[in-house]
This record gives structure tokens, C-alpha cells and sequence, in this order.
């Protein structure tokens, strides 16, 4: 994995001192809470993905149960075609350089 940072989202879970212990002490490449761009979907793929989750789910239409809700992101996330995965890991040169000449601004905005 040294060819890759590992970075979390802003969950209390990941955000606690202890994760963010494991992960430095366990990870070979880790950002630490302090270096995360602050809301900043363009640098965040991950982003990419729960947004096509969230519209899978939406598509189900209404759902009324705990456990509904959790197959449902579960089948989604499987329907994912891994060369969308593919082509938001290819996507980020493009969107750092993007960021870095618009001065850190947003992409879409």
C-alpha cells in the first residue's frame, strides 16, 4: 500500500485519538485528522461512491425498516462495476491539479 495514503472521513469513529494512534502506528501512509482537505469532496473519491449508493437506494423507493436499509446499501454497493472505482483513482491527478490552480478552490463550484 505504499503507492497510497489512507485517509478517513470526519465519523467521530475515525476521528477519536485512539484510531487515529492505530492508524499512524499501523499504516504505512496515513493523513492525520489535522492534514484532511476540510470538506472536500473533489479529493475525497469516496465521496463519488456513496453518492451512487445513495442514488441506488433512493431508486428502491421507500423503505420503512432498519434491516431493509441495510440490504439495500449492501446490493448496491455489490452492483458497483469496478471500473468506476478504476476511474476515480485515475481522476485524481486531474482533480489535484485542478484544486491546486484554482488556489484550493472547489471544482464544481
Amino acid at each position: 500500500m505504499s503507492e497510497f495514503i489512507f485517509m478517513q472521513d470526519g465519523a467521530p469513529a475515525h476521528t477519536a485519538n485512539a484510531t487515529q494512534k492505530w492508524c499512524q502506528d499501523h499504516l504505512n501512509a496515513f493523513w492525520r485528522k489535522i492534514e484532511w482537505p476540510g470538506n472536500y469532496p473533489e479529493l475525497n473519491p469516496i465521496e463519488n461512491l456513496w453518492g451512487i449508493v445513495n442514488e441506488k437506494v433512493k431508486e428502491e423507493g421507500k423503505i420503512t425498516r432498519r434491516e431493509q436499509l441495510i440490504e439495500t446499501v449492501k446490493l448496491a454497493w455489490r452492483d458497483i462495476n469496478p471500473s468506476i472505482l478504476d476511474n476515480l483513482v485515475a481522476s485524481m491527478p486531474k482533480r489535484i491539479r485542478i484544486v491546486l490552480e484554482r488556489n484550493g478552490s472547489y471544482i464544481n463550484r
